[in-house]
């Protein structure tokens, strides 16, 4: 195990752990909120690096997925704290949506935890899309200071569905299959065009 986080695509995302606390650090000391835009900008670099890196590179290990999950889930966390300590209009303007999005993040987590004893990390592909809207909207909020409605009710949309199909891919595997990219492809044949066209240009994202 210690070798493999000698693999650069592992230190890659230990580093997203090293901006995520520095982050924490800034929080603290009442730096501007632009701080935390710039620290989010770094995470997602890694963030696409990591993965990248590790399929390219062959450096595919299972601390490295299970990092990379803990890296994500402790910055959407963390993401969702910042919002609620340094704008917490964000929540009080929408809190039916806000904690409807988060209770259905939450049974993700708890269900997929409770079936397969881990936090599994599934790629999917709505998963991703929601990933980067979500970067979007906080660089965006956190830049400017004050936050879009529009690109949150994008966010909050996106993520919720994601967070649906994660549930749905849990309770219909008996196995996790981190890169089955959507649920759809389950119910695909492995030949179908389309299929195959996904897997090769939006796997190695």
């Amino acid at each position: 195990m210690w070798s493999d986080l000698k693999k650069i695509s592992n230190q890659i995302t230990l580093l997203r752990f090293l901006f995520l606390s520095l982050m924490w650090v800034g929080v603290f000391q009442n730096r501007p909120t632009y701080y935390l835009a710039f620290g989010f900008i770094l995470c997602g670099i890694t963030d696409f690096l990591d993965g990248f890196l590790a399929r390219k590179l062959n450096q595919i290990t299972e601390i490295g997925s299970r990092l990379d999950s803990w890296a994500d889930n402790f910055l959407l966390i963390s993401g969702i704290m910042w919002t609620i300590m340094l704008m917490p209009e964000i929540f009080t303007d929408n809190k039916l949506i806000f904690l409807l999005t988060l209770a259905t993040y939450v049974a993700f987590l708890l269900i997929g935890f409770i079936k397969f004893r881990r936090f599994a990390n599934l790629h999917l592909y709505l998963s991703k899309v929601s990933t980067v809207i979500l970067y979007i909207f906080l660089v965006h909020a956190f830049f400017m200071g004050v936050y879009s409605k529009n690109l949150f009710y994008l966010t909050v949309g996106v993520s919720f569905i994601s967070a649906l199909e994660g549930i749905a891919v849990f309770l219909s595997s008996s196995d996790v299959n981190e890169n089955i990219g959507t649920l759809a492809f389950t119910y695909i044949d492995d030949n179908n065009p389309l299929k195959i066209w996904f897997k090769k240009h939006f796997h190695n994202l």
